[in-house]
């Protein structure tokens, strides 16, 4: 049996049945990702031993013929940025390297409770800033197709884990597009729920106001199953909500019920002819199928960039204000004077995107230009929330590509933040709007690289966004193109 190319839904149900064991399936991954990942360096730290340990106690447990959680023996990867009690929480920076936190993060709670086997923790943008994770202090992910290329960032390690076999399910954060990006780039589907849907308690925070805990899989039930178990109020984070909607129609769903926006804005951005294509050929296949899908016109997502680029910015330097030295991280020894301590601490222990970030956001809230640029880009977010509400009024869904472009090679856009920003931008207008949204693969490129469809939703509506993956999964194919197994891609 090749575990690697089971779902998380199928290994459940496996291990359900008694026809395989936790620590069978534990070993199996473990191998694995001890070949795979010599070549993706999609983690920075495993926890195999601590996973064992929880699946001989699954497997006693299914022994003594007990209710079985519903993500028992499941192998999951966190992102660096997510808590976890007893293991380091470094975000790939230098300046947490060797932080424990003293608690675990809601959503670790959360799973462990659920059964599944956390295994390790992924390589991350170093404080979730940047689209390409080379801005990591360990080391650049690869791209499981191609290992050439960025897996997208920042949380490209998850996805690398899961595009490359390595876990079938992995957590992920998305501040901008940090999910549904890289999940686009490795042939995965991201999911970012609405905002306040998943706790964020134990999460670092980028910026507080954005940041939304998300989901990488290979197949949308096992999103689904995941999500399932993390969604819901949390007393820890005011800003979760009960489990409203928590809901989807499966067999019933009907297609035909449903009304898809096509922004026209969106498609002038796509830098890429093959990414052009195969979303018209998306767009053909569901009007073939009988969907209703009309083009529509919506704010230019570059006016969303740059609001985002204030908010998310300014939001930064004020939540990196506690990287100190002195609360948190190592700092350096000998300075007397604290100002000049904190300032060395930062300098150290900060790369150079972190810092040209807290240094815009710092500028951003100055009372000298806050009114003209951070002021106004609040103002011009809840226009843009507005406008996407609204159009939900008349639509179901929002479909675009997911990307602009299938993923560059890496170190081709290290110097620039805003072409690699531009790699997010379709996923932005959502993300300042709180919106649940889903990237969805559309299969292959002729050089061999995953390309990627993005459907956006109503709030509280990610049954629908699941239920319409799988749907376009089984009318168009493009799902089957992907190979995820190859012997470690080509340079």
């Amino acid at each position: 049996m090749e575990f690697k190319e089971q779902t998380a839904c199928s290994l459940f149900r496996l291990f359900e049945q008694g026809e395989i064991s936790a620590v069978e399936i534990i070993k199996n991954f473990r191998e694995f990702q001890g070949q795979r990942d010599k070549d993706l360096k999609a983690f920075v730290k495993t926890s195999w031993k601590r996973a064992e340990k929880k699946a001989r106690a699954l497997d006693e447990k299914r022994k003594r013929g007990e209710d079985l959680p519903p993500l028992s023996a499941v192998p999951i990867a966190i992102k660096d940025n997510i808590a976890r009690l007893r293991e380091t929480m470094t975000c790939s920076s230098n300046f947490l390297k060797g932080f424990f936190p003293g608690y675990s993060a809601t959503v670790v709670e959360k799973l462990e409770e659920a059964g599944a086997l956390i295994i390790g923790r992924t390589n991350m943008d170093e404080m979730a800033m940047g689209s390409t994770t080379e801005t990591s202090v360990y080391h650049p992910t690869r791209n499981p197709h191609n290992l050439g290329k960025t897996p997208g960032g920042s949380s490209g390690g998850s996805a690398a884990a899961v595009g490359g076999g390595i876990v079938p399910v992995a957590l992920g954060s998305e501040t901008g597009g940090s999910v549904r990006q890289p999940a686009s780039f490795c042939g995965n589907y991201g999911l970012r729920p609405t905002y306040g849907r998943i706790s964020r308690f134990g999460l670092a925070a980028y910026a507080s106001s954005l940041d939304q805990i998300g989901l990488f899989a290979r197949d949308p039930d096992d999103l689904w199953r995941v999500f399932g178990v993390l969604a819901g109020k949390d007393k820890k984070d005011s800003t979760t909500v009960s489990g409203k909607g928590l809901e989807r129609k499966g067999e019933a769903f009907d297609p035909e019920e449903i009304r898809v926006a096509f922004p026209r804005e969106y498609m002038e951005l796509v830098e890429d002819g093959e990414v052009e294509k195969r979303t018209f050929e998306v767009v053909e296949k569901l009007e073939k199928a009988g969907i209703k899908v009309e083009e529509i016109s919506l704010t230019d997502p570059k006016k969303a960039l740059g609001v985002y680029s204030v908010i998310a910015t300014a939001e930064a330097s004020s939540n990196l204000a506690r990287f100190d030295g002195l609360r948190f991280g190592k700092g350096i020894e000998g300075e007397k004077n604290w100002e000049e301590l904190i300032k060395k601490n930062r300098e150290v222990g900060f790369g150079q995107e972190v810092k040209n970030r807290i240094l815009l956001g710092t500028l951003f809230l100055s009372s000298q230009y806050r009114e003209k640029f951070y002021d106004r880009a609040v103002q011009v977010r809840k226009e843009i929330t507005q406008e996407l509400d609204q159009l939900f009024c008349n639509f179901d869904l929002i479909l675009s590509p997911a990307t602009p472009m299938p993923a560059f090679n890496l170190g081709s856009r290290i110097e620039s933040s805003l072409e690699k920003i531009m790699s997010d931008i379709m996923a932005i207008p959502g993300s300042l709007a709180g919106l649940p949204a889903i990237s969805l693969p559309m299969g292959l490129n002729s050089e061999g690289l995953p390309l990627g469809l993005q459907l956006m939703a109503p709030r509280w509506k990610e049954g629908r966004l699941i239920d319409f993956s799988q749907f376009i999964r089984e009318i168009t194919g493009y799902r089957e193109e992907l190979k995820y197994f190859s012997e470690g891609g080509s340079e």
